[in-house]
């Protein structure tokens, strides 16, 4: 993380903070967007950011490509190192509870799931499939509605344009509808019929701690008036 986002991400979290001076809002429920509240002096500001956040992280291969990393690797990443840095970013106002399941078996071949490594070329509906087909995977011992975001974590060494094609993205809010004019979340459907409205961030075996945290914000933070609270 460069030196301007490491400070964009602590006024983010002294902005949630600094939230607790407006009128209390209810968190939402699980598995539903993020709510927002109006400050006089902040303006509006994300009401369910604070506290322990719910993420179940999914680590996926596809049928014809093996991970290079090991899932310890990834483990200690995503559950350690991603709480230890939402906590200090939050000053102790927000955590990480996690559940992860790793290697998840995708249906089909990567070449079936990649994705542009340009944000305003992404088709969506290769983002919802790889999603979906990771929800149906587990969704026999997995209730989504106990989680407030899901991390899917692509085994697949990738750089721009190659492996996967993008190494991190938030797909609920951003890609799922578009990152350009009105965002929103969209509701997720695995093939035995268990839906998901959360947050969903997607960071591939090799991408560094701070995309992970920074496409999480983005769907910590939510959604007001059709835009991402964190832009």
């Amino acid at each position: 993380m460069g030196i301007g986002r490491r400070t964009f991400v602590a006024l983010f979290f002294l902005t949630l903070a600094a939230g607790c001076r407006g009128a209390p809002v209810t968190g939402p429920s699980a598995g539903s967007p993020p709510a927002t509240v109006e400050g006089a002096e902040l303006g509006p500001q994300s009401s369910s950011a604070k506290g322990e956040q719910r993420v179940l992280m999914l680590a996926v291969r596809f049928k014809d490509v093996a991970p290079e990393f090991n899932l310890d690797q990834i483990e200690e990443r995503a559950i350690t190192r991603l709480n230890d840095y939402v906590k200090t970013q939050s000053y102790g106002r927000a955590w990480i509870k996690p559940r992860f399941e790793g290697w998840v078996p995708l249906p089909d071949n990567l070449s079936e799931y990649r994705v542009s490594p340009d944000n305003f070329q992404v088709d969506r509906r290769r983002v919802r499939k790889l999603i979906e087909d990771a929800m149906t995977a587990v969704e026999t011992r997995i209730d989504f509605s106990q989680y407030d975001h899901v991390l899917i974590i692509p085994g697949a060494f990738t750089l721009p344009g190659k492996g996967y094609g993008m190494m991190c993205y938030c797909a609920n809010p951003g890609m799922l509808t578009g990152v350009r004019g009105h965002s929103g979340f969209v509701t997720l459907r695995a093939q035995g019929g268990q839906t998901f409205s959360g947050g969903v961030f997607v960071g591939t075996e090799n991408a560094h701690l701070g995309m992970f945290a920074h496409d999480f914000f983005h769907a910590l933070g939510g959604v007001h008036h059709g835009r991402r609270l964190v832009p």
